[in-house]
């Protein structure tokens, strides 16, 4: 082994899961053509070495900092160009990341810290964009007029210290189709960012669309990239960010934030809310609660009053069902956790099944494999474990009655996974709260139910009053 100083790129294909599952033999191809017609030949003509490819990027080292933007920016250019034919949601996007530092050669490959920031900074980067350390910045800034934008410090997942960083502008770094052709929101979309919560855990969050914010809480499990392949979410991003900037986050223990955490709790979870509503300097908000986001939201909206301008929450309760005097509860709890603990990431998804047709009894067999297939990806088997019992054991039914904020409250009638009883307590209990059921077995609304446009409907009035 050795060590060198290297300027590191790191790049990956924005939405590349999906991208797969659609249409694989099509983006194989063409993630193959741009591979051999634009990136090995700029990183050749600009000195530089790819260390190693990926199933959707590529690493690649340069001894010039500058070298390593102008290929970057030469491969940004020349891809995006060659996919303006693609509608937005079968376009190939690239996101890269550049720091310059010592890193160790080993047998062919590089490793360190430096490597590890470059990996990180790509993740942060826009679709067809590109993201570089102040180092970079330091490096070229004199050589070239670029146009930069500076990020500030930002936090990078698994990296201790915060890195200040840059933003390169790529071209017109509006890669958009033609006005005429309506885009449809997708991962490659939003923004992902992370920040800190009060124990040190990662948390990240994401924005995604244009207009006022509006937050909506985190639940069970979700997945900033993944949700939006599941059935039960793409449809109500795209709802939200319509007209506002839809912002969430992954809880502690799911997606994209920190899964080996020191504790999962109700009052963390809370704690993660409030840093990422600080984080993003927000004023004044509508919340949208689903499920175990529903009592967080009230949480929340209890103890910061200020800020939240409308509530919105769908299939949700007050009480978790450990508090809800339900005989049966030990005995269940006791079978579901060793369900979980023993089927959650088996291939099998037989437990990931039986989960999935709780939820959303009347989705199509499409719709079920796609969500019992996200299961795992979002979270472990050990989280998912504790996150239910601590979602079990929630009750905010005290801080109802201190709740004085514009509230709207649905729930699906036949939902088997949250009585239709929890919501109706919540709307008895809440001021200036109006209460709709939805007719529908499922635990949340589907693109494909009746009801969606009540929903939709409903919230855009809601919304303007």
């Amino acid at each position: 082994m050795k060590r060198k100083l290297l300027a590191v790129v790191a790049a990956d294909m924005a939405g590349f899961s999906r991208l797969i599952e659609n249409d694989e033999i099509t983006i194989l191809s063409r993630q193959k053509s741009h591979f051999n017609e634009v990136i090995k030949p700029a990183i050749k003509n600009f000195n530089g070495e790819i260390i190693k490819t990926t199933g959707d990027g590529f690493l690649a080292t340069f001894e010039s900092a500058l070298d390593a933007v102008e290929s970057s920016i030469e491969i940004q250019i020349k891809i995006n160009e060659l996919e303006k034919p693609f509608t937005s949601e079968k376009r190939i996007w690239y996101r890269v990341g550049i720091n310059i530092g010592d890193v160790v050669l080993d047998e062919g490959d590089i490793f360190g810290n430096c490597v590890n920031i470059a990996s990180r900074l790509e993740s942060i980067a826009d679709s067809g964009g590109i993201c570089i350390t102040s180092d970079i910045f330091q490096n070229i800034k004199n050589l070239k007029p670029y146009n930069f934008k500076n990020l500030g410090n930002q936090h990078l997942k698994n990296i201790t210290q915060q890195i200040n960083v840059y933003k390169i502008i790529v071209g017109e770094q509006d890669f958009n189709l033609d006005n005429s052709i309506p885009k449809i929101l997708t991962e490659v979309d939003q923004e992902i960012r992370y920040c800190s919560s009060i124990d040190g855990t990662t948390i990240a969050y994401a924005k995604v669309g244009d207009g006022p914010p509006i937050i909506k809480a985190p639940n069970f499990m979700t997945s900033l990239e993944h949700d939006w392949r599941s059935p039960i979410w793409n449809h109500i991003y795209r709802f939200f960010a319509k007209n506002n900037t839809l912002i969430r986050f992954d809880q502690r223990g799911n997606g994209l934030s920190d899964w080996d955490v020191p504790d999962i709790s109700f009052q963390l979870f809370l704690e993660d809310m409030e840093t990422v509503i600080n984080e993003l300097k927000l004023d004044k908000f509508p919340l949208y609660g689903v499920s175990q986001g529903c009592p967080l939201s009230i949480a929340y909206a209890v103890k910061n009053p200020e800020k939240v301008s409308h509530l919105i929450l769908f299939g949700g309760y007050a009480k978790g069902r450990a508090k809800r005097n339900d005989p049966n509860y030990e005995s269940n709890s006791a079978m579901e956790q060793t369900m979980i603990l023993s089927g959650w990431e088996n291939e099998n998804p037989a437990f990931r099944q039986f989960f999935a047709s709780s939820m959303i009894p009347d989705a199509s067999k499409e719709q079920m494999d796609v969500f019992n297939n996200i299961c795992k990806i979002a979270t472990s088997a050990k989280n998912a474990a504790k996150i239910s019992l601590v979602n079990d054991n929630i009750d905010v039914s005290a801080l109802l009655h201190e709740l004085n904020v514009p509230t709207l409250i649905f729930h699906c009638t036949d939902d088997a996974r949250v009585p239709i009883s929890e919501s109706k307590f919540l709307a008895a209990n809440i001021r200036n709260s109006k209460f709709i059921p939805l007719k529908s077995k499922n635990h949340l609304v589907l693109e494909t139910d009746k009801v969606w446009d009540m929903f939709k409907k409903e919230i855009d009035q809601f919304l303007k009053s």
